[in-house]
């Protein structure tokens, strides 16, 4: 939990690296036509050195993988998430 000006200041200033990153590498697969399968690859690599021990990093990097290449492919509205969907991205990015 961020307490005070300085932890608050801290917590979205990490919060806007990883975004940073995650959007860089996804961005950069998605641009050269790449996959799914290599955008979450290229994240993960870039994000575990700094993130990887937080401890819901290897459960939600897939969906906010997936979540990050929908918005490049103009999908607006994010997919409703259901069991199937989260069994179903899961299973095709955490191999």
């Amino acid at each position: 939990m961020a307490r005070g000006r300085g932890g608050v200041d801290a917590a979205i200033a990490q919060t806007r690296h990883f975004l940073d990153v995650m959007l860089g590498e996804v961005g950069a697969v998605h641009g050269r036509g790449g996959s799914l399968q290599e955008a979450f690859d290229a994240s993960h690599g870039a994000l575990a050195p700094e993130y990887g021990q937080w401890p819901i990093f290897e459960h939600t990097l897939p969906f906010d993988v997936s979540r990050c290449w929908d918005e490049l492919s103009g999908i607006e509205r994010p997919r409703i998430w259901t069991t199937e969907r989260d069994r179903e991205v899961w299973d095709q990015l955490q191999r």
